[in-house]
This record gives C-alpha cells, sequence and structure tokens, in this order.
C-alpha cells in the first residue's frame, strides 16, 4: 500500500494507512526522531518498515509492532508463530478473564486502541465484560423493583375479603375443572374467582418480561456468539468464538424463575385460604386442579440452581415444592379427583384416601430435608429457616399460611446483592460476581453472599481464588455510555 505522498505505508497490512504525515521519508524531523522501538531503544528513522512495520492508534502515538504487542501481551491471548503473528487463539473466553492487568490502551496517553484490528479481540473482550458488569447489574436492580412489587401484591391480597367460587359462565359455586400450563390455570382462575388476581397477574406479566429479558440468549457472550455464528452461516465461514460457559450469568434468569414461582405460589396460596375458610361458599367437592406443571418448574429450578451452586434459590425450589404437596393434600383431603405434583396426568382418588396423603406428605417432607440440609450448610440460606417451618407446618396437618410481607423482604432483599456497578469487581471461585466499595480492596474475609464460599481477604489481599477485574473499572470511565 502507498500514501497520498507516494511512498510506502509504514503500517501492518490489514491496518488502516496512517496520513502522509508519519511518512518515514516525508515525515518531520520531529516525527522520525519518535522513539518506537522499546527494546532497543531506536528512533522511526531507524526502523527497516519491511521488517518492522509500525501500529499507529488514532492518538497519534505509534510503535512498533513488536512493541506494541509487548504492551498488549499478545502471547497471553494467542499462540505465536516465530514470527510473531498470531496462529490460534490459546484459550475460550472466560468470566471478567483480564483482572489484575492494566487497561490495554496507549502507553503515553491512555488513548484507546480499539481500530487497531491486530488487537481488537483482546479490546473488546475488556468491552464484553463491561457489558456483562453493567447486565449483572441492570438484572439485580429490575429484580429489586419487581420483589417490591410483589410484596405489595401480597398485601393486598390479604387485606381482601373472601371471594366466592362461582363459574363464570352460569355463576353457579363450584365445578372448577382447571387444568395445563401455569399461566393457563392461574387465567382461568380469575375467571372464577371474579377480579381478585386481576391485579397480580398483571404484575405477572412483568416478570414473565423480566424472565425474558435476562434468558442465556439475551445475555452479551451469548448475544456475540450468534452475531458470529450468524455471519459464518451468511458467508459461508467457519470462524468461531468460543468462551467459557460459566461467563454466562445465571443468576438473573434463577431469580426471574423464583420470582415468578413465588408469585404463583402466592395466588394458589390465596385460593386455598378460601378453598379452606369454612365460613366461604365454595362447593369444595367439585373443585379440581393439576399441579404436577408447578412441581416441574420447581424441579427444574432446583436443578439449575444446584449446577450454579445457587443453594439460597436451591432452597427456595424445595420449598415452593413442599407447599405444593401441602396444598394437593388439602385437595385431596377434600375432592374426589387429584392431580398429584410429580405424575403426568391427573389421577382419581377416593375422598380422603389415606395412601394418597401420606405419598403427598413423604414427597412433601423430603423437600423440606432437603432444603433443612442446604440450611444447616449455607449460611446465606438463614434468611429462608420460616418459610420451611411453615411448609412443614402445613404438611403435618397445619393450615398453611404464607409468611408475612415483612419476611418476604427479607428473602427478596437476600436473593440479591448490591452490584451497582459503582465498586471493584470480583468473582468468587465458584464464579459468582460481587463487588467491594470503599477503597475496592479486600479487607477482611466473609462468606460468599450466594454459595458461601470465602470471599474478600486481609490487609489488600484477597483469598485463594477470588479474581479480581481492575481493567473493568477503567474501561467503564472510558465508554460509561456503552450499550451492547
Amino acid at each position: 500500500m502507498m500514501l497520498d505522498c507516494g511512498h510506502q505505508c509504514p503500517s501492518l497490512c490489514g491496518e488502516v494507512c496512517p496520513t502522509s504525515k508519519f511518512c518515514q521519508v516525508c515525515a518531520t524531523d520531529e516525527v522520525k526522531s519518535v522513539c518506537v522501538d522499546f527494546l532497543e531503544m531506536k528512533e522511526y528513522k531507524e526502523i527497516d518498515l519491511d521488517q518492522e512495520p509500525c501500529i499507529f492508534p488514532d492518538c497519534g502515538h505509534f510503535l512498533t509492532v513488536s512493541s506494541m504487542d509487548g504492551q498488549m501481551d499478545m502471547a497471553e491471548h494467542y499462540k505465536l508463530d516465530t514470527t510473531g503473528l498470531p496462529e490460534q487463539i490459546l484459550r475460550s473466553s472466560e468470566p471478567f478473564a483480564m483482572e489484575n492487568k492494566d487497561v490495554k490502551n496507549c502507553a503515553t496517553c491512555r488513548g484507546p486502541l480499539r481500530n487497531i484490528s491486530r488487537y481488537g479481540r483482546i479490546v473488546r473482550r475488556a468491552i464484553l465484560d463491561e457489558a456483562t458488569k453493567k447486565f449483572i447489574s441492570w438484572s439485580n436492580s429490575e429484580y429489586h423493583l419487581l420483589a417490591a412489587k410483589l410484596v405489595t401484591e401480597q398485601e393486598n391480597l390479604a387485606a381482601m375479603q373472601p371471594t366466592a367460587i362461582r363459574d363464570p359462565k352460569s355463576g353457579a359455586a363450584g365445578n372448577l375443572t382447571i387444568g395445563g400450563l401455569r399461566q393457563r390455570q392461574l387465567h382461568c382462575l380469575r375467571g372464577y374467582i371474579d377480579k381478585r388476581y386481576d391485579s397480580i397477574l398483571k404484575m405477572r406479566k412483568e416478570i414473565t418480561s423480566y424472565t425474558a429479558k435476562v434468558r442465556k440468549e439475551e445475555q452479551p457472550f451469548q448475544r456475540v456468539a450468534d452475531l458470529v455464528r450468524h455471519a459464518n452461516l451468511h458467508h459461508d465461514r467457519q470462524n468461531e468464538f468460543r468462551y467459557d460457559e460459566s461467563v454466562i450469568q445465571a443468576k438473573g434468569s434463577l431469580l426471574a424463575s423464583t420470582l415468578l414461582l413465588k408469585c404463583d405460589v402466592l395466588i394458589l396460596s390465596d385460593f386455598f385460604r378460601l378453598f379452606l375458610d369454612k365460613k366461604s361458599d365454595l362447593a369444595k367437592q367439585d373443585v379440581k386442579l393439576d399441579l404436577s406443571p408447578f412441581m416441574s418448574d420447581c424441579d427444574i429450578l432446583i436443578q439449575r440452581a444446584k449446577k450454579g451452586v445457587y443453594p439460597r434459590e436451591e432452597a427456595q425450589g424445595h420449598i415452593f415444592s413442599a407447599q405444593l404437596c401441602a396444598f394437593s393434600r388439602s385437595l385431596a383431603s377434600t375432592t374426589s379427583n387429584l392431580s398429584i405434583p410429580g405424575t403426568e396426568r391427573p389421577s382419581s382418588t377416593p375422598t380422603y384416601d389415606p395412601d394418597t396423603l401420606d405419598k403427598l406428605r413423604i414427597q412433601g417432607l423430603d423437600h423440606i430435608q432437603e432444603a433443612r440440609r442446604i440450611l444447616a450448610e449455607n449460611q446465606s440460606t438463614n434468611v429462608l429457616k420460616n418459610d420451611i417451618d411453615i411448609a412443614e407446618e402445613a404438611l403435618n396437618g397445619g393450615v398453611y399460611r404464607p409468611v408475612t410481607t415483612e419476611e418476604l423482604r427479607q428473602v427478596y432483599m437476600a436473593s440479591t446483592g448490591e452490584l451497582s456497578g459503582t465498586g471493584h469487581w470480583y468473582t468468587c471461585p465458584n464464579g459468582h460476581p460481587f463487588t467491594i466499595n470503599n477503597c475496592g480492596m479486600a479487607m477482611e474475609e466473609a462468606p460468599c453472599p450466594e454459595c458461601g464460599v470465602r470471599i474478600g481477604g486481609r490487609n489488600h489481599v484477597s483469598v485463594e481464588g477470588v479474581r479480581h477485574a481492575v481493567e473493568i473499572e477503567e474501561i467503564a470511565r472510558e465508554i460509561g455510555g456503552f450499550r451492547l
């Protein structure tokens, strides 16, 4: 390539050519005397551009390729050949992988290097880390808002007067038969309970919308991977964007699933409170519900939380399952038909069938036992003790009562840390992100708010396994308006 002046381009093939101001022949003495080789301390005029071309950032502070590669730690990211050219990527992307390193900027003015194709992966990886951090902060903030709304909905339900179950077509009491997916059953309940659940079901739509926004496909790394895959298909190429699956932040999706199940359990618990109220106008023998879809989703929540080492959400999955077993026992004790959680189809059982009641009680108590085991092993789940006690009491013949709104608030506050993005970011050995405010360095040890492993440290030294993404905060200041 040639510059406008007609002389050789001093840059790498594939990079944008600089202006003729940087021509090694036409340049001023000031430009020619710039030290561009930090290894041999050579000036620009001494460089053989055929052997050692230069890199020209937008800021104008240019260096030889070997000097710039050394500053960018190319050998830590790529396998290089004998000439210094990258042959292949050393490893896939890991969560906040560029910890304990300076931001890869111009060494002279700290200007960005995003226009340099050679270093695109290194620089843009930091941007993806920043996008992931913002995603985590947003999802936690949104969760707080939705959790507060759900507390309000619980208060509203508790304050309402009992409502009779009536057929929306005939107006007669009883004759309630519902099956199908969770959402369909709850919307059917709205028709039988007049307008009692209008507000909370409207709020449930907000949780469903939030659930869609925090799924794996919406996260920065996955979106980039999907774009690369789409481009490969369109251009018939084999390029691959590889990353460690642990970089996908599962907590937002788990919190959304937990919140949605909690909303459903609140509606069901209110329904069963009406159902068991002797003063209410209910024909109990004609009420038939299928709770197996709810139980199935609880099982999915338990498995996902266990895989991601989120004991609080895992324990809540067991608590919800125990509550559903208690609800089913209420139906089994008063109706002639029941759908047993954990079965594929509704099964008919005689009224007060002791075997069915025992099976449901044992199934529920198994979940209680698992929840108590998690509670004993993880300090972060202590806030769920009262939920476990209440569910166990209902299984042993007591009347189910939902936790108070204040207890519910404590659970929600414990379910997510203050990840505002204003502190310094770290990940625990299990990959759960957290922040340290004030000076940003570890001054004391503490359990991870998610899994309970040791985090923090002493005298500014982090405990083993904790990873520090020091460059993320600097990237945030540089590209504060960035959105993926």
